[in-house]
């Protein structure tokens, strides 16, 4: 189909359909704000009703919400600390004592670090009186199934005797 309107014609005709639809679509927009305005302006007005009036009992409930809030978060921050200790399925002391009678005589533990979590970490540092004791160590805790992972420095490993080594555990503790 051809169009018989002159250049001009149609350029016109063009722009006031263009202005039509910028207006209507104008129109719409203002009216889902006005009506959006409308749906939250009783949320609004309830909200602020009371804002002016401030009493004796508003501010002493204020004071022992600040204080029950902080009872509450003092709280959390001891259960956060002891969950680790109800949630275990075993105790540390159970752990450490596990893995200290696995070792050899010619081992000398110095001091065992612990660290809570899921897997939980155990590091147990010492003394070794030949390296192939803290191999046979090594070997003894990997073949308990306790730990999930038992991890030893190659150079403790490689170490001179009565060398200072450290076995890293870890494990459902």
């Amino acid at each position: 189909m051809s169009n018989i309107l002159p250049r001009e014609t149609q350029k016109a005709v063009t722009r006031m359909y263009r202005a039509r639809l910028v207006i209507a679509g104008s129109l719409i927009c203002l009216a889902a704000s006005a009506l959006s305005a409308l749906t939250l302006l009783p949320s609004y007005l309830a909200l602020h009703s009371g804002e002016g009036f401030s009493s004796i009992e508003d501010t002493v409930n204020r004071t022992t919400d600040r204080e029950d809030r902080d009872a509450i978060i003092r709280t959390q921050l001891v259960l956060t600390t002891l969950s680790s200790l109800t949630h275990a399925t075993t105790t540390p002391t159970e752990a450490i004592s596990r893995a200290l009678s696995l070792r050899p005589r010619d081992i000398k533990v110095d001091h065992i670090a612990y660290t809570a979590g899921n897997p939980g970490a155990l590091m147990i540092v010492g003394q070794a009186g030949l390296r192939e004791a803290v191999n046979a160590y090594r070997q003894a805790l990997n073949a308990d199934p306790k730990w999930k992972s038992v991890s030893v420095p190659v150079g403790d490993l490689a170490g001179a005797p009565g060398a200072t080594f450290s076995v890293t555990l870890s494990g459902d503790f």
